[in-house]
């Protein structure tokens, strides 16, 4: 299916919705409800209870109900139902999400960086990507927040932030348990159990384990590589001793250890192509072991019928270890040897409360954040030039050590000047401060921790050279707005807010002369919306525009010369969305979202450290649309339901540099879920499969090849084009798969 086709149809749905809601209208006003409204939605974007339709932000939820119709099992999944969001697992990585929201976002996950995207779970930060793609069980629903959220979440939010919203423990006693099997032999076991010990005591456990073989094939050893290991638990606690406080206890743990994710060598330089995505050929038998586990205690006061406080107190702790072949060759050009180990703690008190009669809303808190760090990034490179012969260069090994504290207090409300027009206005102010010890060697054992070898540099190099080891910034973020309610259920928002990434360190070098320090990222963002409940409540159409100016935007990309560089341009971003759910009958429900989004940088350099950079910014399609919907037919025993959908993105480049053969091509996703529920819906049989036309579309992209970024081809006579690397390795977007699954509810 074409672009124009793509987009029509999701027009189509959008106009059709509208025109569907405006025709029945009338209708339910004659008749009062029409027995047919849409289940309302609450959120708590903004930080407090309210209904979505009522929040002046562009924010997406999903609850158990709408993660199970659209297959999604983790954070990845959930990404392709928000316009202009691209997500994928990073390099190599299966535990780990690489969002990119509006144009935004980050593919680095070394510690000196900080993320675009805030993750979230039970509103305390994650501040890694490592172990980001969480397994969505016994999740209570997600929040996808659009644009930057300085104010109410703060630092390292700028594209916007990511809620998981976990089940919280009840009063009743109740639990599920879930088993799936499906194509490459996968198979997964979820279960959650809901206990009250007394009358105001209750206890929630949830657990799961996921396995199989890999979807892609090793030539070199016969091996199925990308599979599936990993397992988990949460446990919490809820404490209601009366009806002024409550407290809540929250315990995780998730380990995953997979033989990482392969990718294939495009470039036909060294070797010839396989010609398939899911074909390779390395030497390497890869590993990733990621894991994480965390704690959480929330306490909530009521105070007063006005006045709300909230104690969040948050710990985690989040440790990769991995060993990847970036080249796919037989013998390796390079191979990646990685240790993250992340130790983060956080406290925030938060007001919430209403004043003036009820016309003024508000949240106001402090917010303190350490985070201790430690990393090793090793690269073993044997260089590759025409001949028989490898040039092994000796082992370069880094240790990282690097503390950040942060603290920031904040406070935003909205005023009801008149019953109809509302004042938004808050600000968050924030200071960030960052050490960094760091012991780069070369010539030791290759592995995962530092094993003899000489100095390279350190931080007396670095300081020698100007480059600063200690960070300090200070930054206030304000946003101010107007929401105007044409009538109950129409109303328009225009705000400006503004953005904020900490600073750090380009450090992925083992040139002391490229370890620099980046500028923090800056971003003022003007959004327009629209929020609509038409048809008597059937029907809920949001439509969006927003631009973004920045100041310092980041990028990092692969150097030539074996090394990653860091890539900071002024930018400019704009777009529009639409998001629409209608109830077209009591047995079917339709849904529809739509993207479009443009970016330019403003005046960058077109080469950074050799690296050139392409003009357009990466992994930002042009067009997004999905499109689906769900019916059911009640028979004698119980209910048949279908779910469908298909998802476009446009072609897009997955590197910095517009590599040519880094373009993504364009994704047509369809996927379907047949079930049967029965025994009053305690029982669910399903069968699913994802990507249904097998579609075949890479997700990312590593460029060494030496091939100019606008061509397909090599060129040996070009200056430099043997550059001992001469790999370009693509990352392939998950195959057909199908799933059979069973659900019981007690």
């Amino acid at each position: 299916m074409n672009i124009r086709a793509a987009v029509r149809i999701t027009l189509l749905a959008a106009g059709a919705a509208g025109t569907f809601a405006t025709a029945h209208a009338q209708e339910s006003a004659k008749t009062g409800a029409s027995g047919l409204q849409l289940e309302e939605v609450v959120v708590t974007a903004q930080r407090r209870q309210e209904q979505i339709q009522d929040v002046p932000i562009a924010v997406s939820a999903f609850d158990q109900t709408e993660m199970q119709r659209r297959q999604a099992f983790n954070v990845v999944d959930i990404v392709s139902n928000v316009p202009n969001l691209v997500g994928n697992n990073n390099i190599g990585q299966g535990t780990a999400t690489t969002v990119f929201l509006r144009g935004i976002g980050s593919t680095e996950s070394i510690v000196t960086l900080e993320t675009a995207l805030g993750f979230y779970i039970d509103d305390v930060y994650i501040s890694r990507q490592g172990v980001n793609n969480l397994s969505l069980y016994d999740v209570e629903r997600i929040e996808v927040l659009r644009g930057p959220q300085g104010t109410l979440y703060g630092r390292n939010t700028t594209g916007g932030a990511l809620r998981v919203i976990t089940a919280k423990p009840q009063d009743e006693t109740s639990g599920s348990m879930e088993a799936s099997y499906g194509e490459y032999n996968r198979w997964s076991l979820k279960g959650s159990v809901n206990v009250p010990l007394s009358d105001t005591l209750y206890v929630r456990g949830g657990a799961f384990v996921e396995q199989g073989d890999g979807y892609s094939d090793n030539q070199f050893n016969g091996k199925e590589v990308n599979d599936r290991d990993g397992y988990g638990g949460r446990v919490a606690m809820r404490w209601v001793p009366n009806d002024r406080f409550e407290g809540t206890l929250s315990l995780d743990y998730y380990k995953s250890d997979q033989a990482g994710l392969y990718p294939s060598d495009r470039a036909g330089i060294i070797r010839p192509s396989t010609n398939s995505l899911f074909t390779v050929n390395s030497g390497v038998d890869t590993s990733n072991i990621g894991r994480t586990y965390g704690a959480s205690l929330t306490l909530n006061f009521d105070l007063s019928d006005a006045l709300q406080l909230q104690s969040i107190t948050g710990f985690r702790n989040v440790y990769q270890e991995w060993n990847l072949d970036l080249s796919d060759q037989p013998e390796p050009v390079f191979t990646l040897y990685t240790v993250n180990d992340t130790d983060s703690y956080s406290q925030e008190f938060k007001l919430n409360g209403k004043a003036a009669d009820d016309r003024l809303q508000y949240t106001a808190g402090i917010f303190f954040y350490k985070e201790d760090n430690f990393s090793f990034i090793g690269d073993e490179i044997n260089l590759w030039f025409p001949g028989p012969a490898r040039v092994p260069l000796p082992f370069f090994g880094r240790n990282y050590d690097m503390d950040v504290t942060s603290y920031a207090v904040f406070a935003e409300g909205q005023f009801a000047l008149t019953p109809k027009l509302s004042l938004i206005a808050g600000g968050r102010y924030t200071h960030d401060e960052k050490d960094l010890t760091i012991d780069a060697r070369v010539g030791g054992v290759p592995g995962t921790e530092m094993q003899g070898g000489v100095t390279n540099y350190n931080n007396d190099t670095l300081n020698a050279l100007g480059t600063p080891t200690d960070l300090d910034y200070n930054k206030f973020t304000p946003k101010v707005g107007l929401q105007y309610y044409f009538t109950d259920d129409v109303n328009a928002y225009l705000t400006y807010s503004q953005g904020w990434k900490s600073g750090g360190w380009s450090a992925r070098t083992n040139n002391p002369s490229e370890f620099v320090v980046f500028d923090p990222e800056t971003v003022n963002s003007y959004e327009l919306g629209l929020k609509t409940t038409v048809g008597g409540g059937r029907a809920r159409l949001n439509y969006t525009a927003f631009y973004y100016d920045y100041k310092d935007f980041f990028s990092t990309a692969t150097g030539q010369t074996g090394n990653f560089i860091v890539f900071t341009s002024d930018a400019e971003f704009y777009g529009l969305e639409f998001e629409g759910t209608v109830r077209v009958t009591d047995q079917f429900d339709a849904f529809a979202t739509l993207g479009w989004e443009k970016g330019s940088y403003k005046d960058f350099d077109k080469e950074v450290f050799g690296t050139s950079i392409g003009e357009e910014p990466q992994r930002m399609p042009e067009f997004t649309a999905k499109i689906g919907g769900t019916q059911k037919w009640p028979i004698a025993s119980g209910e048949i339901l279908l779910t469908a959908d298909y998802q476009f993105l446009e072609d897009h480049y997955t590197n910095l540099q517009n590599s040519e053969l880094a373009r993504s091509g364009n994704i047509n996703l369809v996927n379907v879920l047949l079930g049967y529920e029965f025994a009053e819906g305690k029982y669910l049989v399903s069968l699913a499969c994802r990507n249904c036309a097998d579609d075949s579309y890479i997700s990312q992209t590593l460029d060494f090849s030496g091939i100019a970024p606008n061509s397909k081809t090599f060129d040996p006579s070009a200056p430099g084009a043997f550059n001992g690397l001469n790999f370009l390795t693509a990352y392939a977007g998950p195959p057909r798969e199908w799933l059979v699954t069973f659900k019981a509810k007690f």
